[in-house]
Order: structure tokens, then sequence, then C-alpha cells
């Protein structure tokens, strides 16, 4: 049976970096008994390094994030692990050190523990103030992150 890992990454209270976390959080309360798979899904605040042994020994990993790379608040991105790594200068994840460097470096230490597919779940992100809740286009795209949640899964599945 396949194993697949859910992961929203962000940080509590702090603007629009809060989605990743705020998106899983709504995908677990309506969707986690609809698939045939093994599914776990976690909220992990500033992941780091810890990232990588979240996703070991799964066959895939979505991981749910803001981004921010120029387009209109609320744009959501879908990348592979590849598109990640390319995703351009000047934008990532609102962490500093962000998913595609975590993956990059955990691909050159122990590839063989890394799920051979990895999806980023981008939200363009437009403010990040302490203690400020999601910005309204941020919020407004929650659900169509959560649809393309389960999108993936099925295709995931479907391979």
């Amino acid at each position: 049976m396949k194993k697949i890992k859910i992961l929203g990454i962000g940080q509590s209270m702090r603007g629009d970096d809060e989605v990743g976390l705020e998106i899983v959080r709504r995908w677990l309360d309506s969707h986690i008994t609809d698939f045939p798979v093994s599914i776990e899904a976690e909220i992990l605040e500033s992941p780091g390094l810890t990232l990588l042994g979240e996703i070991a020994g799964q066959d895939a990993a979505i991981l749910v994030d803001a981004v921010q790379s120029g387009a209109p608040p609320g744009t959501l991105h879908q990348l592979s692990e590849d598109d990640l790594l390319n995703f351009g200068e000047g934008t990532g994840s609102a962490h500093g050190w962000g998913a595609a460097e975590t993956l990059s470096l955990g691909r050159q230490l122990n590839p063989e523990d890394l799920p051979e597919k990895i999806i980023l779940i981008g939200v363009e992100a437009v403010q990040f103030e302490l203690g400020e809740g999601l910005s309204p286009a941020v919020r407004g795209a929650i659900p169509k992150a959560v649809e393309m949640i389960n999108k993936i899964l099925w295709k995931l599945i479907e391979e």
C-alpha cells in the first residue's frame, strides 16, 4: 500500500505564513477517510531540517506552504520538487531556509530516504506581520487549495 504524507508548513500568528497550516487543518476536517491508501497529515511550524525526517520512508509527500514569487496574492502554485528547486532567486518559502534548500540537502545526504514524488502546493502570500491573520486573498484561496490536495492525491493513487 502506498504511503503518502501531507504537511502543512508555516507559522501561526504570522499573517499569510499560517496558510499552509490552515489548509491542512481544513483538509483533515473533511477528507481524511476518503482515500484507499495510507495517508498521514501533520502541521509543522517552521520545520527546518525536521522536514526531512517527517517525509522519510514515504512514497510521496505533499507540502503546503506560503510562497512569494511576485504573482497576485492568493495564487495557487503546484510545483514538483524540480520546479521548487528552480522556483527562482528571491522567491520561495517565507521561512528563510525553505523547503527547496532542505530537500536539496536531503537529496544529497540520504536520497534513498526521501519520497520518490514530492509536490508543493504554494499559496502566494503578501503579508507576514507578527500577530496578524490571513489576508483576504490568501484566505479565499483555501478551499481551492484543499481541492488541489484531493486532485493530487487521486493522481498519486492512480500512478
